[in-house]
């Protein structure tokens, strides 16, 4: 092709026709820059769809994080709401200057002061922002959706490590004040009643928690704010799903 356009060229200007040759010479650098201009937007289509396809990955990565974080988000519903419940229990029983079950005492004791929280996989939420194609018109609803749900999810974080550090305060007083020196063998049954035997002495809720008010502390800061938790967690479930379906919408109908 190169030596067709060559041959041309010098036989026009072995035959003088100058003007004609001004105007081939044009021609033949328009189609050059067309020819250019069309490889570029090759390129450009490519780059594009090679964008699409690492986006379209992304957004299946984070469908998969909010499945996991849902499924994640209702065995928490359902173990703050039993702590909630167990917390009530003993301190209307407290209250009421009535018996209190060593086992659920102990067991729901445990159950607060270990630490608990929900814990999201974010790394797919960061890999679609380095995206080109997520700052585009058609990435706008999901773009909103993840915000709402990271600002939840941040909600839920500072919830959970109040919650978190107000029980561990209180016990760090409780180690510092003879609390778990009288009440060592009853955490032990409640943590393993398998391995270890069940005390033999009997135990005194009632005067314990009178002489130790960080236990009530502990019971009463649980009662609500596990309750708030909840809230905050189906909160969570609601704004997932709303992006779930963007996902879906997009990744769909694209």
């Amino acid at each position: 092709m190169i030596k067709f356009f060559r041959r041309i060229r010098q036989n026009m200007i072995k035959e003088n026709r100058a003007s004609k040759y001004l105007l081939y010479a044009i021609g033949e650098v328009v189609l050059v820059v067309i020819g250019i201009l069309i490889a570029l937007s090759i390129n450009n289509w490519n780059e594009n769809r090679k964008e699409e396809v690492i986006l379209k990955s992304n957004l299946s990565t984070i469908l998969e994080i909010l499945e996991n974080d849902k499924a994640q988000l209702l065995t928490l519903i359902q173990s703050r709401k039993e702590s909630t419940k167990q917390s009530t229990s003993i301190i209307n029983s407290y209250k009421n200057n009535e018996p209190i079950d060593s086992k659920r005492f102990f067991k729901t004791f445990l159950g607060i002061v270990i630490e608990q929280k929900f814990d999201s996989d974010q790394s797919g939420f960061q890999r679609i922002k380095t995206s080109k194609m997520f700052e585009t018109a058609k990435m706008d609803k999901i773009r909103d959706y993840m915000v709402i749900y990271t600002k939840a999810l941040e909600d839920i974080k500072f919830l959970e490590f109040r919650q978190n550090n107000h029980s561990e305060t209180l016990e760090r007083e409780l180690w510092r004040n003879g609390f778990y020196d009288k009440t060592w063998s009853y955490f032990r049954i409640a943590s393993d009643s398998i391995q270890f035997e069940k005390p033999k002495d009997s135990i005194d809720l009632l005067s314990l928690i009178n002489n130790y008010g960080e236990v009530k502390g502990i019971f009463l800061r649980n009662e609500f704010g596990m309750s708030s938790a909840v809230k905050k967690y189906r909160l969570l479930i609601e704004k997932g799903n709303l992006l779930s379906e963007g996902i879906n919408s997009y990744l769909n109908n694209d």
